[in-house]
C-alpha cells in the first residue's frame, strides 16, 4: 500500500483550551505529551494475538495542568474540585493511497488494543501536576501511527459549570462527562515480529512515576531481539548441533551421562558373576499330585499320618550309584 508524507497536526505534543465559568472565571486546561511513543511490535488479530502481545514503548505519559485568571495565572490543579479521564485513540501517521481491494462489509478488529483509559493521578514529581500514564496500549498491524488524546470532565459543583448553562440548572445525579480538549502524540512506528528491534531499558520518567505508586512495567535492562547469521554455519556443524541437542532432550542424566575421558568405566551388568541362589523354590516338583477322590472319605476328620513329601530338585538329583563287583575268592 502506498503511502505519502507524514500528517502535520496543530496540536501535537501540546495543546490549550479555556472556557467561561457561570461566576465569570476563566479556567484553562494544557495538556503535554511528557513522554512520546517510539516503538512497538504487531500483536495480530489472530486468537493467539492477546497471548503474544508487546505494549507501546516507552508507556505514554500526559500531563495536565489547570489555571484560573484573564492571563492563566494561577494554578488550581490541585484546588479544583472534578473528575478527569484521558481516552486513546490510534490514527495513521501518513496519508493512505485509496487501494482497489474491496471494503470488508464485517466489520474488522479495532487496530488499538490494550486500556485506552486512565484516570488522572496527583503527583508532586515531575511537577505537581496530574498525570495520565498508558502502560497497557498495543497495535495489532504495522505502520507509521499516532495516539490522540481527549480530555474529558465530570463536574462535581455548579459553580464551575459553563457560562451558557441556563441559570435553573443543577448538577445531574447521573454520570455527565465534558469534552475539554485534545493532543496528539509524534508519529510511532509499529513494527512486524521479525523485524521488532525490541524492548529499551525504562526512562527515567517511568521510574519517577512508578516510585510514586503509579503501576508501570520497569525493566533494568534492554532487551534486544537475537539474530543469528545462519547462513555462515557451516552444514556439518548445524546437523552435529541438532544431534547433541535431540541427544541431550531423550537420554537419561543420570542412566546415561558421559564420564570424562579418563574416568574408569564400571563392567557391563551382563559380565558380572553372582552367586547362584541355592533356594529350590523355583524348581517344578517331580511327584505325583494326590487325586481329589483320594481325600475324600477323610472329609471332616483327621488324616492318617503320612510321612512329608520331599520335593526333587533336578540339582539334589545323583546318578545311582553302583555297588563295585569283586570276584569271589578262589577255592581250595
Amino acid at each position: 500500500m502506498a503511502t505519502t508524507g507524514i500528517i502535520q497536526v496543530p496540536n501535537e505534543t501540546h495543546s490549550s483550551s479555556s472556557r467561561i465559568t457561570k461566576e465569570g472565571k476563566k479556567i484553562t486546561y494544557r495538556m503535554d505529551v511528557i513522554q512520546q511513543p517510539e516503538r512497538a511490535r504487531a500483536c495480530g488479530s489472530g486468537a493467539k494475538s492477546s497471548a503474544d502481545r508487546r505494549p507501546v514503548d516507552p508507556p505514554p505519559i500526559v500531563e495536565l495542568r489547570i489555571f484560573e485568571g484573564p492571563n492563566a495565572e494561577n494554578d488550581i490543579t490541585f484546588q479544583y474540585n472534578a473528575n478527569f479521564f484521558l481516552f486513546a485513540t490510534l490514527e495513521n501517521a501518513r496519508h493512505l493511497a485509496q487501494g482497489r481491494v474491496p471494503q470488508p462489509s464485517q466489520p474488522a478488529f479495532p487496530v488499538l488494543t490494550g486500556t485506552p483509559v486512565a484516570g488522572m493521578a496527583y503527583l508532586d514529581r515531575p511537577l505537581p501536576a496530574g498525570y495520565f500514564i498508558f502502560p497497557d496500549l498495543s497495535v495489532r498491524h504495522e505502520g507509521k501511527y499516532r495516539l490522540s488524546f481527549s480530555l474529558y470532565e465530570e463536574l462535581k459543583e455548579l459553580k464551575d459549570m459553563d457560562g451558557e448553562t441556563p441559570q435553573n440548572a443543577e448538577i445531574q445525579k447521573s454520570a455527565h462527562v465534558s469534552h475539554r480538549l485534545e493532543v496528539k502524540s509524534v508519529p510511532f512506528t509499529v513494527f512486524s515480529a521479525k523485524k521488532f528491534p525490541g524492548l529499551s531499558e525504562s526512562t527515567a520518567l517511568s521510574r519517577m512515576v512508578a516510585e510514586q505508586g503509579c503501576r508501570v512495567r520497569i525493566r533494568r535492562d534492554v532487551r534486544m531481539r537475537r539474530r543469528e547469521n545462519k547462513s555462515s554455519r557451516d552444514y556439518d556443524e548445524y546437523e552435529e548441533e541438532s544431534y547433541e541437542r535431540a541427544r541431550r532432550a531423550t537420554a537419561t542424566p543420570d542412566a546415561y551421562q558421559q564420564a570424562p575421558i579418563g574416568t574408569p568405566q564400571p563392567p557391563p551388568l551382563d559380565s558380572i558373576e553372582r552367586p547362584r541362589s541355592v533356594s529350590n523354590a523355583s524348581n517344578a516338583s517331580y511327584s505325583a499330585r494326590p487325586s481329589s477322590l483320594e481325600a475324600m472319605p477323610y472329609q471332616g476328620q483327621q488324616q492318617p499320618y503320612a510321612a512329608p513329601i520331599t520335593p526333587h530338585s533336578p540339582q539334589a538329583m545323583y546318578p545311582p550309584q553302583m555297588q563295585a563287583w569283586h570276584a569271589p575268592p578262589p577255592q581250595q
